[in-house]
């Protein structure tokens, strides 16, 4: 089986030198990539969202089997089979997506972005159960009308096929009526404070006041939603060099309180998530816009809010998906799911550098062959550079970036020979 492992060799690119002589100028070799993946899901608990709440639960299964299918492929009899299996694991990590999945809810003012039921993570007993377990009874909101329909030949711990009395009674317990979240829904803020809760030295900006409107009649102070003392209370949903996703679920736009109404790109935030030096990759299951920025579907939301959660998907190479079929009526899941695994065990188009590279030295080939350095083509809808097939240097990042179909996948191997500004490093690795 083909290497699924990226490989990153980091070497200089100075005219007239062989790329042995420009390995060994540079003198080390990096493994950029990882296949660990955090997805955090933050779910609209209002009372409008039962509907998708219960058909992510009943999918979700599937979902877990989409990612698992390549290990699920595999033989396990005996010590040749274990021998190759962890061979192949380091040599094809993309299709082992090491994966772990939270929940919280878009009700940042109550919830403060918390985890709702515990992560749960590959090689876990019951993965799917488990999830739907924490969604069902922590993170989705069932209103009093709501009459769940009865199956007695359902036991405990049975795959969900459909929220019953009985599912309910085995997960939840006496108290099943879930999570009842307030109108305004803010799923970035939620994310934002559910990575503040994360990290062990949180920034300051997570326990600062909010000023709602200022300078205006209606101006408000909202005092922080988080102390002190929540610092570590989601500890463990970030792991180090992983990829984080967060997964927005919603039939709203975005109403986070750090950005004025009204106002599409959430700058504000863009600067906040900066400060965790992470790499994210965004994820909205909601309203879709037609072609003049409209919702496509009538809804509660504002057309502004949700041009907010694109925006966070644009600037993260995520991925945006109409909550709502061609009629309007709420999108099947089972599709839905698909399209995330999709993303999931594809997730890395950036490629961080150990070293700042001299303008202008940079080559990249994938399996080989030179890529070409992409071109801008204009600019979208937010102002931001579009680019043609290729790769482009970010200052910011000091990383190489894919586009278009230069993105590689991750059986590929990469390798970007550049000459460092701070010359050969002292230590060799070998």
């Amino acid at each position: 089986m083909r290497s699924n492992g990226v490989l990153v060799m980091l070497a200089a690119a100075a005219a007239g030198c062989n790329r042995y002589d420009l390995f060994r100028l540079s003198g080390y070799q990096q493994e950029s990539f990882s296949n660990k993946a955090d997805v955090l899901f933050v779910i609209d608990n209002s009372e409008s969202m039962l509907e998708e709440s219960s058909d992510l639960a009943t999918n979700f299964a599937g979902f877990i089997g989409k990612i698992d299918e390549l290990e699920q492929n595999l033989g396990y009899d005996g010590l040749p089979d274990a021998v190759t299996n962890f061979v192949d694991y380091v040599q094809n990590r993309g299709g082992f997506v090491d994966y772990q999945f939270g929940i919280t809810t878009t009700d940042a003012l109550v919830d403060a972005g918390e985890l709702q039921g515990p992560l749960v993570a590959r090689g876990d007993d019951q993965v799917a159960y488990n999830f739907t377990e924490g969604l069902v009874c922590e993170a989705t909101c069932f209103p009093e009308s709501f009459a769940p329909q009865s199956d007695p030949a359902y036991n405990c711990g049975d795959p969900l096929d459909a929220i019953s009395q009985e599912f309910l009674s085995c997960a939840c317990g006496g108290s099943w009526r879930g999570n009842c979240g307030g109108a305004q829904e803010m799923g970035i803020e939620a994310v934002y404070l559910a990575m503040c809760r994360a990290v062990p030295n949180p920034p300051v900006d997570c326990f600062a006041d909010v000023v709602v409107n200022p300078g205006e009649p209606d101006e408000q102070t909202i005092p922080s939603r988080l102390q002190q003392s929540d610092i570590g209370s989601n500890a463990g949903m970030l792991r180090e060099n992983a990829n984080f996703i967060p997964i927005i679920v919603t039939d709203e736009g975005d109403g986070s309180i750090r950005t004025d109404d009204g106002e599409e790109i959430p700058e504000e935030y863009v600067r906040l998530f900066e400060q965790f030096g992470r790499r994210m990759s965004w994820v909205v299951i909601g309203p879709g816009l037609d072609a003049d920025n409209k919702q496509r579907c009538p809804g509660t939301g504002t057309d502004w809010g949700v041009t907010r959660y694109n925006y966070m998907v644009h600037v993260t190479d995520g991925l945006s998906i109409d909550i709502y079929d061609d009629s309007c009526n709420s999108r099947d899941f089972e599709d839905t799911l698909q399209q995330v695994a999709d993303l999931l065990t594809n997730l890395v188009t950036q490629f961080p550098l150990q070293s700042v590279p001299v303008p202008g030295t940079i080559q990249v080939l994938v399996d080989g062959k030179l890529i070409d350095e992409a071109e801008v083509t204009g600019t979208d809808s937010f102002g931001l550079e579009e680019y043609s097939d290729g790769w482009t240097y970010s200052g910011a990042n000091n990383a190489v970036v894919f586009h278009g179909t230069a993105i590689p996948g991750y059986d590929a191997r990469i390798e970007v020979y550049y000459l460092p500004i701070d010359g050969m490093p002292r230590d060799l690795p070998f």
